[in-house]
């Protein structure tokens, strides 16, 4: 697994987005003011844009075979993602990209782009990334836990046109101009239609079955807007 956090992830995504690429600071904030408003006596304009940096941001995944098997695990890399606070240091909005055509196997020699795995990924048993070649993740809440780094993230995971929510707990440490996140978390892939050899299914060999829930996890690095 590759350093950090997300749809979001990936997906897990893990799978992300936290603001568009072209959106300005003002304008991450106005998108998410109705969900995690600052006090009235903030202005919008203190909030303060991160930008995601891409070279050192990761998504990793990892699939499992219901009976015997020990699966296989890679990443997909972010597009792009924004992540705003406020005047307090307060997570005040977020928004990912994934390329989902950036998917990689990490525990084979052949990583390349057109293995059989990959392809078969790519194609739509899986994500479908000729008619979806995007996910998303919208940040809408962002709740401190019991120390300053620790949050409790809810957000809406988009992959295949199908959106839901998600919550899970994640790490935000925050260094001057800098920003690393990190989460695991674990998405059940049929609730986005993604439902070749599912455990759910009946009448197909056990050893054949893929598990249905993925764990996801999020290596993520951001860079203060200038």
């Amino acid at each position: 697994m590759r350093s950090i956090l997300l749809f979001v992830c990936a997906p897990l995504c893990l799978t992300g987005a936290i603001a568009c690429r072209d959106r300005s600071t003002a304008a991450i904030a106005a998108s998410t003011l109705a969900i995690t408003a600052p006090a009235p006596s903030t202005p919008v304009g203190s909030v303060v844009g991160y930008s995601l940096v891409i070279p050192e941001s990761f998504v990793n995944w990892k699939g499992m075979q219901v009976i015997g098997g020990n699966g296989h695990q890679g990443y997909i890399k972010p597009l792009t993602g924004n992540l705003a606070l406020d005047a307090n240091g307060t997570i005040a909005g977020g928004y990912f990209e994934l390329d989902m055509n950036t998917i990689t196997l990490t525990d084979k020699n052949d990583t390349s782009s057109d293995n059989g795995l990959v392809s078969h990924l790519k194609d739509p048993d899986f994500f479908d990334v000729k008619k979806y070649p995007k996910g998303t993740f919208q940040l809408t809440k962002a709740i401190k836990a019991s120390s300053d780094s620790s949050y409790y993230i809810t957000g809406q995971l988009t992959l295949r046109a199908i959106t839901k929510e998600i919550h899970f707990p994640a790490t935000i440490v925050r260094n001057e101009e800098n920003i690393v996140a990190t989460a695991s978390l674990t998405i059940d892939r049929t609730k986005w239609g993604i439902t070749y050899h599912a455990g759910s299914i009946f009448g197909l060999a056990k050893d054949k079955l893929l598990e249905d829930r993925v764990p996801v996890s999020l290596a993520l690095r951001f860079h203060q807007q200038q």
